[in-house]
């Protein structure tokens, strides 16, 4: 309910043509959620990944974001999305140890705002993928918010808890080793050859094997609609 007020608030800024027509788009497609008992296989699921200058969601800006959709357990390449987005700076050498940008890789991307208008387009009202998700959820929604007063408003399936729960079972929750539920642990054991790590679109085709794996465990499990995925 909250959701709606607030979409259909940003909806009567584009009836003053005060949002961009991407935005608008992407808000009139989020007014309804994805009915609870919609079969898993009817679903666009879009698993996606930022590159970020830190790991501060306050100060840390984007830096690139990749894209791939996955429908009826099938992996659409051909249905990607990725996109650099041009900053004054790539972060400091932790930061850069990870993704290996440097400024003239990403002199020219994008500005923050063609991007971010970009990845709306691209992700309709799928239902969104990402490893540890929060933190790139909060990152896009950084944009979001500064560009457009909004947020992102699609469900939202986090690939480590989603691990943990069909690995665990009701005790999903509970303390687990460290490092069980990293990107590169859940692909050692689910048996997905590491290529082209650290990059949003390489992170972002790993993330999408793992979530294709993890959907078959699903069924097994009963887990077949919208609302028992989503625990809804």
């Amino acid at each position: 309910m909250i959701d709606r007020l607030i979409i259909e608030t940003a909806l009567y800024r584009c009836r003053n043509n005060s949002l961009p027509e991407s935005v608008c788009r992407y808000l009139r497609l989020n007014r309804k959620k994805i009915h609870v008992a919609t079969p898993l296989a009817d679903i666009r699921f879009v698993v996606f990944d930022t590159e970020t200058t830190g790991f501060d969601v306050r100060h840390d800006k984007i830096i690139s974001i990749g894209a791939v959709s996955l429908r009826a357990q099938r992996i659409l390449v051909g249905d990607s999305f990725e996109v650099l987005v041009r900053q004054e700076k790539v972060g400091d050498r932790e930061a850069v140890s990870v993704h290996g940008l440097l400024c003239k890789d990403i002199a020219f991307g994008v500005d923050e705002r063609t991007a971010v208008s970009g990845f709306l387009d691209y992700i309709g009202n799928s239902v969104l993928v990402a490893q540890h998700a929060g933190f790139d959820i909060a990152m896009v929604n950084q944009l979001l918010s500064r560009y457009f007063g909004i947020r992102l408003f699609n469900d939202v399936i986090d690939t480590a808890s989603l691990a943990k729960r069909l690995e665990k079972g009701p005790y999903y929750n509970l303390a687990h080793k460290v490092g069980e539920y990293k990107l590169d642990a859940l692909c050692e054991r689910y048996s997905i050859r590491l290529h082209d790590r650290h990059t949003s679109a390489g992170d972002a085709y790993l993330t999408a094997q793992l979530y294709q794996r993890l959907l078959a465990k699903s069924r097994k499990s009963g887990i077949k609609t919208a609302g028992t995925l989503l625990m809804k």
